[in-house]
């Protein structure tokens, strides 16, 4: 194939080729003004900043901080659009306007402020990225912000996870799952979270020194985390609280909270993480069975998140009595938000004094609770309650055994 040769003087009188101007970290992709693509007001933009406390919406990484430079300060953020600045944008609907693109475009409301890499991932697949869902995140954004910044000196709490590795079962809660939940219910998370991770049992089981191990672990985190979130006058900090653990171990954490304590606990669920799935919904219907007349001793049952058979109670504690805490349907996602606590709290602690009042003997206790109310069951204990608990769980061969004494 023959070459054409171009002389040196045409060569030199050719037009220069336009230099390529490498793209900035700081691009503001709403700088861009083509057809149709509207361009956002400078004010506006600064708007955007502001309300979003420099972090990223989404991820919610610090815009403000070079990555690649630790410490040094830089603004490398971009404000991004819900519904587009162009008429075929991401997110456009069918009979989306230049008018519309140009309203949406200055409205602070549909702007929110991104690193580059959700910028483009959102714009990338709007598909699974749709206006609703981005409409409700920046204003939950938003809200955190304003919340936060009108609280600077109240509310302030520390997260507090527990996990147990009971039959070596591996649980876990991060932080980055406990402190938006934190937010979302009005505390103002300060210092690290305090992580309570209970070793397994030994070789000898959940016996007396296992649980005296476990006091002091629980004893010796709950006074860190109280003196670390302490106020500037010394007052000790909300504990929010979140556990995945056995129900013993459970009530045992409740039990050193106590009842005075200011905690907020939170319910985990494999679908919905540590955010409530029914924030309005009210509280469950609890019913209460009392045990008959008689010297025998009380067995409570607490069927909540699953309902405990009568026959696997009386194979444990033979003639027991049995006085029976349930709700119409119970399943282990019962907590929808935090009324459904509070009002087991106050429903249990009727009945407990009632079956206290009806027997010498100590209380024997079946549980079958979600984390939560595990948790607030020890905690309701603390208070004119003078009977042991004998708590039973669960052992080997599937029978309930007495694990843990609570007083």
């Amino acid at each position: 194939m023959a070459q054409t040769r171009v002389s040196s003087k045409a060569a030199a009188n050719a037009p220069a080729a336009p230099a390529r101007v490498p793209r900035s970290r700081t691009h503001d992709r709403t700088k861009t003004v083509g057809p149709k693509r509207q361009s956002t007001p400078d004010p506006i933009k600064l708007l955007v900043w502001i309300r979003a406390g420099g972090h990223c919406e989404l991820c919610g990484r610090d815009l403000t901080q070079d990555p690649r430079l630790r410490g040094s300060f830089h603004r490398w953020g971009e404000v991004a659009h819900v519904l587009p600045a162009g008429v075929r944008g991401p997110r456009a609907p069918a009979d989306y306007s230049e008018a519309d693109a140009k309203a949406h475009t200055a409205e602070p409301d549909n702007l929110l402020l991104a690193c580059p890499t959700c910028h483009t991932l959102i714009d990338e697949d709007p598909e699974l990225h749709p206006e609703p869902l981005l409409t409700a995140r920046h204003q939950a954004h938003v809200q955190r912000i304003r919340w936060a910044a009108s609280h600077a000196d109240g509310q302030q709490a520390v997260g507090l996870v527990f996990l147990s590795q009971h039959f070596h079962t591996a649980n876990n809660i991060s932080e980055r799952e406990l402190v938006p939940a934190m937010l979302a219910d009005g505390l103002l998370p300060v210092q690290m979270t305090e992580r309570i991770v209970l070793p397994p049992p030994k070789s000898t089981g959940r016996d007396a020194a296992y649980w005296e191990h476990v006091q002091d672990v629980v004893d010796t985190a709950l006074t860190a985390a109280r003196r670390r979130g302490a106020s500037r006058q010394g007052d000790p900090p909300i504990l929010a609280v979140a556990g995945v653990a056995d129900m013993p171990a459970l009530m045992l954490l409740g039990r050193r909270l106590g009842d005075r304590s200011d905690r907020r606990l939170f319910s985990y669920s494999r679908l919905t993480g540590l955010q409530w799935p029914g924030p309005d919904d009210p509280p469950p219907a609890f019913n209460f069975t009392p045990p008959p007349p008689g010297d025998a001793p009380i067995a409570l049952v607490l069927s909540l998140s699953a309902t405990i058979p009568t026959a696997d109670v009386l194979d444990a504690v033979p003639g027991a009595r049995l006085a029976v805490l349930t709700v119409p349907e119970p399943n282990v996602g019962l907590v929808r938000n935090r009324g459904t606590i509070d009002a087991f709290r106050a429903y249990l602690q009727a009945r407990t004094s009632e079956l206290e009042a009806a027997t010498p003997l100590p209380l024997h206790v079946f549980p079958a609770l979600p984390a939560a109310l595990a948790i607030e069951y020890g905690a309701v204990l603390s208070m004119h309650h003078r009977h042991p608990h004998v708590i039973y769980d669960r052992g080997n061969g599937n029978r309930f055994v007495p694990t843990l004494t609570l007083t």
